[in-house]
């Protein structure tokens, strides 16, 4: 009996993921959301282990070639219509997984190893000996979550936990440029015009450096103009006021203000705006509440308001692969571990303390880290070339829930996606929970969408067994790409997760959902095209990237832009 459910749950899935492929709008896609609970059932208390030796009896899958049909978990799938053809393998359980009762019970070998690929070859997926991460419990729940209400008594914590008793300005009063600094900017632009120097920052020269002016469609007064910019800083010194009398508030709604045409002071019901002065820097402070996102936190630290208005950003990777060495403004790893000054064990430790002091210790711990750098660009965007400098370092620190010694699995999307532009649903971005740090301590942190965690749906779900989740993603990730490359790619799969994620039907409530556990296949990928005849190679290598999540209950691909 056990057998054949198992058999009838991944002809199911199967069936579900030929049809999401073929048809994005249809129902069946949509049951992936809450309501595809109704296919979960309780372990039974009896739960059976699979051994190693049932791991290797089951991982392999069929090879095929072109023209040949193959017969997959029941679905036939035309390697005419870019079926894979290719074989997986499972090593034995040894050391690492093997002491792991859920891993021991769902037969998972401590590495992965598989190959599939289209019928025309434009496509393959290699894993070689791919690292397989299995939460050491005994059982696995499946739990109802909501949207956490964003109420002013958590914005009182969040303003005690980063800033204390540090004052609070209304951005609308603080961020102006006065007469005297517009002076002094009017001054400077003059200088450069009087020496002669009509490219002061080298907008210029790097455009030239790029090419931008080779076919004659960009001039250089598209880049940068000093006649212009002198101009609008004249405007500028004419509306500027003598001083800038700061108002000091309390963070939280309908305190930020514009006015409107009529002279109307107006005030934003769902987003403030704020800075925040501290002894040595200063912090934005700004919250927002939208559809897709009902709760949104972020802080960002500058210098000082000078700073503030040169445009200056974080971002949260780096890269040593050579793919990215013609990329000169983008640092190395090593460079950007080095500009921080800190280890990300003295990072964590600083975080730690946010979460505690935000009450957030005891639910959530460190899911993901990796290196960030923040860079000052330049006004220079053209279809031709993008310039920016390094000029810090740090380390990206997230926070996940964790439920019963199961974490819910970092990912780089952030949901809230819709299915098509004409959809009426309301979209739900996932909870997040960010901060990048340094020796200067903390530069941006970032509270998005917080869970309220509700009734434990089931104890302990019944798991499909990794062999079965092994044959849908060989099978899937196959039909996903097919018809997908004018020349060709190839993907390797270097880390598959087992994790919870938050889903949700949008169609029936768009701010409660379920945390059920999935598999993530993370890796690289390498793509391959030709533009005018030249040949051009994308490397696909972001952390925290999953090229495929997998319900690890009922088989079904679920779609993490989406959330469901």
């Amino acid at each position: 009996m056990k057998n054949k459910r198992r058999i009838l749950a991944l002809l199911l899935s199967a069936m579900l993921l030929s049809g999401c492929a073929a048809t994005p709008d249809s129902s069946i896609v949509r049951q992936k959301g809450s309501q595809s609970q109704d296919n979960y059932r309780e372990a039974d208390a009896d739960t059976e282990t699979v051994t190693s030796a049932d791991a290797e009896n089951q991982s392999g899958s069929d090879d095929g070639s072109s023209g040949e049909t193959q017969n997959i978990s029941g679905v036939e799938v035309s390697s005419e219509d870019g079926s894979a053809t290719g074989s997986s393998g499972q090593e034995e359980i040894v050391s690492g997984n093997a002491e792991n009762v859920l891993a021991t019970r769902l037969g998972v070998p401590d590495t992965y190893t598989a190959t599939a690929s289209t019928s025309d070859g434009s496509f393959t997926m290699t894993s070689n000996n791919a690292m397989v991460e299995v939460p050491d419990v005994s059982q696995v729940p499946v739990y109802s979550v909501s949207q956490m209400e964003f109420t002013q008594e958590f914005i009182d914590l969040v303003t005690e936990a980063f800033f204390g008793e540090s004052p609070v300005y209304d951005y609308a009063y603080y961020y102006q440029t006065t007469k005297t600094e517009a002076l002094e900017k009017l001054n400077e632009l003059k200088e450069y015009q009087a020496e002669g120097n009509t490219d002061p920052y080298g907008y210029i020269e790097a455009a030239r450096e790029s090419g931008a002016f080779e076919d004659g469609s960009v001039t250089e007064d598209d880049i940068f103009n000093l006649q212009e910019e002198i101009d609008e800083w004249e405007q500028v010194y004419a509306e500027a006021p003598e001083t800038v009398e700061k108002t000091e508030v309390t963070p939280g709604f309908g305190v930020t203000s514009y006015e409107d045409e009529n002279g109307n002071t107006v005030y934003y019901e769902g987003y403030f705006n704020g800075f925040v002065e501290t002894e040595d820097d200063l912090f934005s402070y700004i919250l927002k509440s939208s559809s897709s996102t009902p709760m949104s936190i972020r802080i960002s630290r500058y210098a000082d308001k000078e700073e503030l208005a040169e445009n200056v950003s974080w971002e949260e990777t780096c890269y040593d692969s050579e793919a990215y060495a013609s990329n000169a403004y983008r640092p190395t790893q090593e460079q950007c571990e080095e500009l921080a000054g800190i280890t990300v064990e003295e990072a964590i430790a600083v975080t730690d303390t946010y979460m505690e002091q935000l009450g957030l210790s005891d639910e959530f711990s460190v899911g993901f880290t990796t290196h960030a750098w923040r860079s000052l660009e330049s006004d220079l965007f053209t279809s031709y070339t993008y310039t920016a400098s390094c000029i810090d370092g740090g380390w990206y620190i997230v926070y996940t829930r964790t439920l019963d010694g199961i974490p819910v699995t970092y990912e780089m999307k952030e949901g809230g996606g819709l299915e098509s532009m004409e959809s009426t649903t309301e979209p739900w971005c996932y909870e997040l929970v960010t901060f990048i740090v340094n020796a200067d301590g903390l530069q941006e942190a970032e509270i998005q969408n917080l869970y309220e965690v509700g009734e434990k749906k089931y104890e302990n779900v019944d798991l499909l067994s990794f062999s079965e989740i092994a044959e849908i993603f060989e099978q899937m990730i196959v039909i996903q790409n097919t018809d997908s490359y004018e020349d060709s790619a190839s993907l390797e799969i270097t880390e598959v997760t087992l994790g919870y994620m938050r889903i949700y039907d949008p169609g029936a409530d768009s701010r409660s959902g379920t945390l059920v556990p999935v598999w993530d296949f993370f890796g690289s990928e390498e793509v391959h095209s030709t533009y005018d005849g030249v040949e051009y190679t994308n490397y696909i290598d972001y952390p925290g990237n999953s090229f495929l999540t997998i319900n690890a209950a009922d088989g079904t691909i679920i779609d993490r832009s989406l959330g469901y």
